[in-house]
């Protein structure tokens, strides 16, 4: 994952998707930059803020996750840690440990129909990645809903269509080779 990383370079940043127009505390357009505030003040470093990354290292990413912790022959992270990780940790609650997992009822913005065995983490910006264990299908959703402010809240509409979306698109081509084998 070469492309992963706090703080990019000024060299990088022009590659940066901008996100809000900030108009209160910064007040110019932010590029390749944290967007949260509170990571902003710890320098751009945080754990739940600051890391830019592109689809290319994301897929590497999820498919260590789904690999059960192996990429490329070689074991990164214990197994058994990737499931405590990737497993919901009590009825009461939907989330794994830095993970969501799939609601049982109601609303989730992995949609209608990944399995109950998905997990996923969304973003404040708009990102989002969504892994399911059992079709062996996963979605990284790298979008801006900040820009040009934080007024637009769609993504939470958004979200589940595109998932379910991509889910029949996929599926679906597969049902078709299969019926016109």
């Amino acid at each position: 994952m070469n492309q992963t990383m706090y703080n990019p370079s000024n060299d990088v940043k022009k590659f940066c998707v901008p996100t809000e127009l900030d108009d209160f505390w910064r007040m110019r357009l932010l590029q390749g930059e944290v967007h949260d505030e509170r990571a902003y003040m710890l320098n751009g470093v945080a754990g739940h803020a600051g890391l830019f990354s592109t689809v290319e290292d994301l897929s590497k990413f999820v498919m260590m996750l789904m690999n059960k912790g192996e990429y490329k022959g070689q074991q990164i992270i214990n197994p058994k840690i990737i499931d405590e990780w990737t497993t919901r940790q009590s009825e009461e609650s939907d989330r794994g440990i830095g993970w969501d997992t799939k609601a049982i009822n109601g609303y989730s913005s992995a949609g209608h129909y990944l399995s109950k065995d998905s997990f996923g983490h969304t973003g404040y910006t708009g990102t989002s990645i969504w892994v399911d264990k059992e079709n062996k299908l996963f979605v990284i959703l790298l979008s801006n809903r900040v820009h040009p402010t934080r007024a637009n809240t769609k993504i939470s509409e958004f979200r589940p269509i595109i998932h379910d979306a991509i889910f029949e698109a996929v599926f679906e081509k597969i049902i078709l080779k299969y019926y016109n084998a």
